[in-house]
């Protein structure tokens, strides 16, 4: 606030009301877009509307693992469309995010691509949790009150590189498959320089020692928990979200503190010095 030796006097004064109007069973989560404009709805462009497609979500709880389709704008002027054509014969395995009501179980186990016409034309957005230096909140301003609502995570959704990944693997996969061939025309079968030979079959079994399997257990416990970690996250159900740009009524009422009890400062003025 400043000071009234400035000539400038407050602009409002608003009460502060922490809000616990949500059930315990609900998440809160801030949602950041570093490479979006800032206090703009994510781009839709109009070519996109035109074919019907929005921006879909869906969510792993346990891992608390969030992923979004954008739409892309096809035009002929921002759009290269064999570009596009080849990464979608090579991204197959990426499938689509599905739509809220649809058929969950059918539409994951189905080999589709997301895209129209054989053709790339949504970018995906992945989420990364941002560690949090302290308690964050949400404030919401209703009708002259602040109401605060506790976060329970802070992400950050950013273009997933999955794509990028996959058509590299395409290429490397084709090298090695015209490499193969080549060295197959080539090679010739080579005639026996000795009669009678044969081949012995044997087994071969390693051991270690307890002594040192401990230190390599505790040399390498990190990265097998981190393998286990993501084995379990990937074979996590997706759950599809309905994505809005627009804030609902319900929604900003579930937010507001629904008792106005003063709040009690139990720390001594002292404590803060």
């Amino acid at each position: 606030m400043a000071d009234d030796r400035d000539g400038e006097v407050p602009v409002a004064s608003l009460p502060v009301y922490l809000s616990a109007s949500l059930p315990s069973s609900s998440h809160v989560e801030l949602f950041q877009y570093p490479l979006y404009a800032r206090g703009r709805p994510l781009p839709v462009p109009p070519t996109a509307a035109q074919r019907n497609q929005r921006v879909t979500t869906r969510w792993r709880p346990q891992a608390n693992r969030v992923e979004m389709d954008i739409p892309l704008d096809m035009r002929e002027n921002v759009y290269n469309r064999d570009r596009g054509r080849e990464l979608a014969e090579n991204c197959t395995s990426m499938l689509p995010i599905n739509v809220p009501g649809a058929d969950a179980v059918k539409q994951e186990r189905t080999n589709d691509m997301p895209v129209a016409n054989n053709v790339f034309d949504r970018m995906r957005l992945e989420s990364t949790t941002v560690q949090p230096a302290t308690r964050y909140m949400v404030g919401l301003v209703h009708q002259g009150e602040v109401h605060l609502v506790p976060l329970d995570a802070i992400v950050q959704m950013r273009p997933s590189m999955q794509h990028v990944d996959l058509m590299s693997q395409a290429d490397e996969q084709h090298h090695r498959t015209s490499g193969d061939d080549e060295d197959t025309a080539v090679a010739t079968p080579s005639a026996p320089t000795q009669k009678g030979a044969s081949v012995v079959s044997l087994n071969v079994s390693m051991r270690t020692e307890p002594t040192k399997a401990s230190g390599a257990t505790s040399r390498y416990g990190g990265m097998a928990g981190a393998a286990v970690n993501q084995r379990d996250a990937e074979a996590e159900r997706w759950v599809p979200l309905q994505f809005s740009h627009d804030a609902h009524t319900e929604a900003t009422h579930a937010l507001l503190a629904q008792h106005r009890d003063p709040l009690v400062c139990s720390t001594a003025p002292r404590d803060f010095l």
